[in-house]
């Protein structure tokens, strides 16, 4: 049920089957600020440590559901409609291929507005909080960076917590995420687990021993899952930027990004095949 639910899911993404308006970040965003101004809920919604577990009533809702419910195909409905809400993000990829379009028709121009429209597209607050580098330069976050957090955020993740909790993880995952501006001490801690994973794959699917050590430092760090994640996959992979090649490092990076992806999909696979996951 996991990986047909998993699969059917991802072709619905790819294919761009669901309208462009069957996305959950809206929603998500409004129910954020419903309980904000309601009476009953706004006081404890407005609470620094409690207010942000708030958002998962939805998911809980779910779960309860789910729990009572006849199953089977039912189920399978409810796993591809929350898991097509959550994953993907296609925004983003529309800003990605017009990057790579405009590089491979050498168009200047449209390779700056391509670049330009990375800033609106992705979502950095977090990552511009923390960096690993050695250097007092700021750390800039480069392309291929942001395409390894787009994958980690919008598929890697998603997947992940569907895993572990079925639909209400995805859906918890989902309302958390387009909310993480109100919740980013909640969301450091949700992120904790699925980037170490995330980056073990890299190792697995990348260079292993220049890797690791990132990996086993980000063991430690609990307050900087984003930064920790990109050391890893800058060490997992060859991402020497060339100024000949501007899409070198970002097809590198999300080429990595991608065959962790995979990985995690085949884990589901053989987990499912020997009785581990339904």
């Amino acid at each position: 049920m996991i990986v047909l639910s998993l699969l059917v899911a991802l072709m619905i993404e790819r294919l761009r089957v669901s309208p462009a308006g069957w996305r959950l970040d809206n929603t998500a965003q409004q129910f954020d600020q419903w309980l904000l101004q309601h009476e009953t809920f706004g006081a404890a919604r407005k609470n620094e440590v409690f207010g942000p577990l708030m958002l998962l009533i939805p998911s809980l809702l779910l779960a309860i559901l789910l729990l009572f419910g006849t199953g089977g195909l039912t189920e399978f409905l409810v796993n591809v409609a929350v898991l097509s809400l959550v994953l993907g993000c296609r925004v983003q990829r529309e800003a990605v291929r017009d990057f790579f379009l405009a590089i491979e028709r050498d168009d200047s121009d449209g390779i700056e507005t391509a670049e330009a429209g990375f800033e609106a597209a992705f979502d950095l607050s977090e990552l511009e909080q923390s960096s690993d580098e050695d250097d007092d330069e700021q750390y800039k976050i480069s392309i291929g960076q942001r395409l390894v957090w787009m994958n980690f955020r919008y598929y890697f993740s998603v997947i992940f917590w569907f895993v572990l909790f079925g639909a209400a993880g995805a859906l918890g995952y989902g309302l958390l995420r387009a909310n993480e501006t109100s919740c980013k001490p909640l969301m450091r801690w949700v992120d904790w687990l699925p980037v170490r994973v995330a980056g073990f794959a890299y190792l697995l699917v990348g260079h292993f021993s220049k890797g690791m050590p990132s990996w086993l430092a980000s063991l430690g760090d609990t307050r900087s899952p984003a930064g920790s994640l990109l050391a890893i996959a800058r060490a997992a992979e060859d991402t020497a930027v060339d100024d000949d090649d501007r899409a070198q490092e970002p097809q590198a990076l999300l080429g990595l990004a991608r065959r962790a992806t995979i990985l995690l999909l085949v884990a589901i696979a053989l987990a499912t095949i020997f009785g581990w996951v339904v």
